[in-house]
């Protein structure tokens, strides 16, 4: 192989590996706070890149509030013991801490929740 075609190799894995550089980092959430959640699971997503959950909590007026909830990967939490059928929609969440957004808005990043089988599974250590 000639040095021109391995450089154009080089370079094409080069571009290959730059989406690996654009994942976001976690400074959006206030890492300093832990807000306790309470709820029924709306929405349980257990896919790539990270997985989510819609959190529908009960405010302290009656009213409703809805919370998007995002964990780690399923690699990640999988291997701290968690299942896509560790949560379902439908399910009584009676605690869920996260760190909240520091912009105030309903967005967290799970830190740990205890199952409706009264198991508590973590994201965060």
């Amino acid at each position: 192989m000639n040095t021109k075609t391995l450089l154009v190799i080089a370079a094409l894995g080069s571009a290959a590996a730059g989406p690996a550089l654009a994942h976001h980092a976690f400074n959006m959430y206030d890492n300093s706070r832990y807000l306790p959640l309470s709820g029924t699971v709306k929405s349980w997503d257990w896919k790539n890149p990270h997985v989510y959950m819609i959190l529908e909590t009960t405010k302290p007026d009656g009213g409703s509030e809805t919370w998007n909830v995002e964990l780690s990967s399923p690699n990640i939490i999988g291997r701290k013991g968690w299942t896509s059928k560790s949560l379902k929609v439908g399910d009584k969440i009676s605690k869920l801490t996260l760190h909240p957004m520091k912009d105030g808005s309903n967005y967290g990043l799970m830190v740990s929740v205890v199952t409706p089988s009264g198991e508590t599974l973590k994201d965060k250590d």
